[in-house]
């Protein structure tokens, strides 16, 4: 499944970035992780769930990846990603929005 390549990517650069995410403003960091942990952990649900219930849950990664990529602003303008690693996840993010909110329908 697409997303949940796209998915396992974004948890992976995440994941490397942990320690430049702590301490930004507003705990965007850790909003990141808790974002992308869910996105990731709901795309799993829903891929064993089926109809609505698959939708609902797909409908809430689409969510909570949205919300990561609102936190990559407050990552690059506080100094805590460069500009190629924010253009880089956000890619990724939108691509696994793209993909979530197909699933979702």
């Amino acid at each position: 499944m697409d997303a949940y390549q796209l998915s396992r990517a974004v948890l992976e650069r995440v994941a490397g970035l942990r320690g430049r995410l702590r301490g930004l403003p507003g705990q965007a960091g850790a909003q990141l992780d808790r974002a992308v942990v869910g996105a990731h952990t709901n795309l799993c649900a829903a891929a064993a769930s089926q109809g609505a219930d698959a939708k609902r849950q797909f409908r809430i990664a689409l969510g909570e990846a949205a919300e990561a990529g609102g936190c990559l602003d407050p990552a690059l303008l506080f100094g805590a990603l460069g500009r190629a690693e924010h253009d880089e996840l956000r890619e990724l993010l939108l691509r696994l929005c793209a993909c979530l909110r197909g699933l979702a329908r």
